[in-house]
């Protein structure tokens, strides 16, 4: 196979193949050993072209990857579906145009050294900017089943899991544009490929208890459930609260949990202002006896948040975690002009809620558990600070009824399991239509829900105060690797004579 005598049609439909084939590796395929061999084409598409040439397979590899795996996003618009898949597109675009360029002057070296560099530090950039990042098809979510690869993110982390991933397609792309016969590159691939199955997976540290765990899937129908609530008349009426209520109520009369676990807008209202409702929630926790993890909408003056309260089994509230990170045009419009724009946006949006500052940790019977609400788990740096704060285990609030049946909810659900591997923590996902689930610290789901039904999961978790080394170091191997990304960039930029 000679890349170098391909033309611009047999890059193009490289990087067609390539995104298509990528996103069978996440849900709902989920075939996650999928993904070694689908970046090869794309990898011998911009190894011996031209930095355009490059940067065009990219963003067409991008488009067709970020399409097929956002395609539920076209359930809000088919406008903001293309807008986001282009959007992350020009991400590839910039790999395949910096990547092209690194290998006409650096050659193997440059291939094999900065292309896994330069990936991963693109990633951590997408997870930032813009508008506070977006990290679905983060190539090393696809190995959250059982790919053998999965330990690496114990280490350091989904990033460092996507570099081995893009390392293997990187060293058998190279073996192929050689014709084979080299292998030294396909050995290195094996072992990177197969190799960390044997490094440590599951609970981070010694087991320091068990934790008796209640999540609470009330439902509700289909195209029903309209999004914030603000005010005493404003949200759902009673009944999502209601469904929630009856099923929380079968829990009466036998041991009481360590904690009970609702999803987010299940009580779509701030209980502050909504005291006939708040008060069937705190009667019936004085009769069960146990602790409840309650989302709320609060009112904060011309704004509102979207919260976690922790109330005691009398009900009283002792603790409030503030969403740190909020849902751009879902809970915000973060661009003063868009509403001017897009008129739609006051009547969906009509006032901004307003981001916490912090994360909080919650201590319950005993335990430390950090919430994160929503697509906040999507996001390595949250988790991470939850964890280095001494929680002993995780819970993940969230709404997803908006999703329909789409694979959305399968694709957020794989994001938590990674944060439980990253940290060697259970994980707990409790959402109101589905997926909601226990998540065991290698990865691996327990009770699994379908989509719109009601369930009551209940079960014991480890808990641990370990750290794994990417809890420790997460940052700093973060840096390096953006310090390594960064140097690939300047490479391509760099007068060198081309290598063979």
């Amino acid at each position: 196979m000679n890349p170098q005598a391909w033309g611009l049609a047999a890059r193009i439909g490289a990087a067609v193949l390539a995104g298509g084939t990528l996103s069978l590796a996440f849900p709902p395929a989920g075939a996650g050993w999928v993904a070694f061999g689908a970046l090869i084409p794309l990898m011998l598409a911009v190894r011996s072209g031209r930095a355009r040439d490059g940067a065009l397979a990219g963003l067409i590899f991008g488009v067709v990857f970020f399409g097929i795996l956002l395609f539920w996003i076209s359930l809000f618009g088919f406008l903001a579906w293309g807008a986001l898949s282009v959007a992350h597109g020009l991400y590839l675009a910039a790999f395949g145009g910096l990547a092209a360029a690194v290998s006409s002057r650096w050659g193997r070296p440059g291939r094999l050294l900065g292309w896994p560099l330069l990936w991963a530090g693109l990633e951590m950039m997408r997870a930032r900017f813009p508008l506070g990042g977006f990290t679905w098809g983060d190539v090393g979510y696809s190995q959250v089943g059982d790919g053998t690869a999965l330990p690496v993110a114990r280490i350091g982390g989904v990033y460092l899991l996507g570099l081995v991933v893009v390392a293997v397609a990187v060293l058998l792309a190279e073996v192929l544009a050689r014709g084979g016969g080299e292998v030294a590159l396909a050995g290195t691939a094996l072992v990177l490929a197969v190799g960390p199955v044997f490094l440590p997976l599951g609970l981070a540290g010694p087991q320091t208890g068990s934790y008796d765990l209640v999540a609470v899937q009330g439902n509700v129908a289909r195209d029903r459930f309209t999004g914030i609530g603000r005010g005493p008349e404003a949200g759902e009426d009673g009944g999502i609260v209601a469904d929630h209520l009856g099923l929380t109520a079968t829990l009466v009369g036998e041991d009481a949990p360590d904690l009970i676990v609702w999803p987010e807008n299940a009580f779509d209202r701030d209980p502050l202002l909504n005291e006939d409702l708040f008060a069937q929630v705190r009667s019936l926790l004085a009769q069960i006896g146990s602790p409840m993890v309650l989302p709320a909408i609060l009112e904060a003056g011309d704004h509102w948040t979207n919260s976690n309260l922790l109330l005691t089994p009398d009900g009283t509230i002792t603790a409030r975690y503030d969403k740190v990170h909020l849902v751009p045009f879902g809970e915000y419009v973060p661009l003063g002009f868009a509403r001017a724009i897009v008129p739609v946006l006051d009547q969906e949006i009509p006032v901004d809620g307003m981001a916490g500052d912090r994360v909080v940790p919650f201590e319950a019977s005993g335990a430390r558990v950090g919430t994160l609400i929503c697509f906040e788990s999507t996001y390595p740096r949250i988790a991470r600070a939850l964890v280095r704060r001494g929680t002993d285990l995780l819970v993940v609030t969230t709404n997803n009824a908006s999703y329909g049946t789409s694979p959305a909810s399968a694709q957020h659900l794989a994001m938590s399991r990674m944060r439980a591997v990253e940290h060697g923590r259970a994980v707990v996902q409790a959402a109101i239509s589905g997926i909601s689930a226990f998540i065991l610290p290698d990865g691996s789901t327990e009770q699994p829900t379908g989509l719109f039904e009601q369930a009551l999961l209940r079960g014991e978790l480890p808990l641990t105060r370990g750290q794994t080394p990417y809890t420790r170091h997460g940052s700093a191997i973060e840096i390096v690797m953006g310090i390594g990304a960064a140097l690939t960039a300047a490479a391509a930029f760099a007068r060198r004579k081309a290598l063979a």
